[in-house]
């Protein structure tokens, strides 16, 4: 964990505590900047466009690490079970590009990773059938998507603060495990907004579930009832697959049980992840991280790669994660003992309330988006996932 990690996450010792010092005054000017901004859209001194669809917004309170990326999935897949033609439109942090711009029509993936992004392009990977768009202006994306691209429901990828674009659902995702850090808001803490803001959201959803101290999980229903009036869905970080690393070959859940592992990643929260491969029942001998979104060179992998299986103490694989493959070379990606876990979000609890807040969304939508006399304005009959 690194100091910044420690100030944000963990319990900071007195030193890191005279470090907060400046970052807390800091963070007094972005919250009141962060109110001011709110204030002006609330107003309507600020406009959000809206979009010729519906838009489920799926974002968080704190930065990186929630785990959006498995709730954005489970959304567009609910979406496509009832009928509707599905684009995801993304930030695409970290590419080398900012125009707008399509990684993926729905048949074909168009961009790779650098200049696409890491997230847009696994969400394009997962979801066959699904258009995914990403630049920073996301109201830019939204026709793009709409008119050149068909879609006829959209999913805003980290979108609970980017409130260009008007929604008809707001999903705030909260890890359950640590969900606001120090408290704190940017830079001497993770969020970006106090827990307040949760008054914007039409459904809250509880991450890791697993790993939360039961009271804490109580204390966040309660949270997530009083902001929303809804119950919160509850999910875990289920492996559901162990891929090799270009993501094309099944070894199965057992691949990792009783093997020596090395960990790479380069994600925001890499502790779960190693308890992700420990509970897969792999033994980690070493562990590699990197800073969220890094894209991996050849002189960092190739020690890694090339200690697995050299001798006593040696590796028997190494093991990273879905988005930390997408960004690998294909040279490195085809090593003969890389595997990639791959996490879903498996829903524990709040289904109801999610399918709920889905079609009540769906629902406002028809309604502004066709006037009341018209014929297609009667609600069409959708089946459920």
């Amino acid at each position: 964990m690194t100091s910044v990690e420690a100030i944000w996450w963990g319990r900071p010792g007195p030193l890191a505590r005279v470090v907060l010092l400046p970052l807390v005054l800091a963070s007094l000017l972005f919250r009141a900047a962060a109110a001011l901004r709110g204030w002006l859209y609330d107003r309507g001194l600020l406009r959000a466009a809206r979009a010729a669809a519906p838009v489920v917004s799926i974002g968080n309170v704190a930065v990186g690490g929630a785990g959006k990326t498995p709730v954005a999935i489970a959304v567009a897949t609910r979406l496509g079970a009832r009928g509707r033609r599905v684009a995801i439109l993304s930030r695409g942090y970290g590419a080398t590009r900012s125009d707008p711009r399509v990684v993926s029509d729905g048949r074909a993936l168009r961009l790779g990773p650098d200049a696409g992004g890491d997230e847009p392009v696994l969400l394009a990977r997962r979801l066959p059938g699904v258009a995914v768009l990403c630049g920073p202006r996301r109201a830019a994306l939204a026709p793009m998507a709409t008119g050149d691209l068909g879609a006829d429901a959209l999913v805003l990828d980290d979108g609970f603060q980017h409130r260009a674009l008007a929604r008809d659902l707001d999903v705030v995702v909260l890890d359950a495990a640590n969900p606001f850090g120090n408290g704190r808001l940017l830079p001497a803490g993770p969020n970006r907004e106090p827990r307040a803001a949760l008054r914007r959201a039409g459904l809250v959803w509880l991450s890791r579930v697993d790993l939360a101290d039961p009271a804490e999980v109580d204390a966040l229903r309660a949270l997530a009832r009083a902001a929303t009036g809804r119950e919160p869905v509850e999910s875990r970080h289920a492996p559901v697959d162990v891929l090799d690393g270009a993501l094309e070959r099944s070894f199965g859940l057992g691949a990792l049980r009783g093997a020596r592992v090395a960990l790479v990643s380069g994600i925001a929260r890499p502790g779960a992840f190693r308890r992700t491969v420990e509970g897969l029942g792999a033994e980690v001998v070493s562990e590699h991280r990197f800073p969220d979104h890094h894209r991996f060179t050849a002189a960092e992998l190739a020690p890694v790669l090339a200690g697995a299986a050299t001798g006593p103490g040696g590796a028997d694989l190494v093991v990273t994660t879905e988005k930390d493959a997408v960004r690998l070379a294909p040279a490195d990606a085809a090593h003969a003992r890389l595997r990639v876990v791959r996490i879903d979000a498996q829903i524990v609890r709040g289904a109801d309330a999610l399918d709920a807040a889905l079609d009540a969304a769906l629902a406002r939508a028809a309604a502004r988006l066709v006037p009341p006399s018209h014929p297609a304005a009667a609600p069409r009959a959708a089946a459920r996932p």
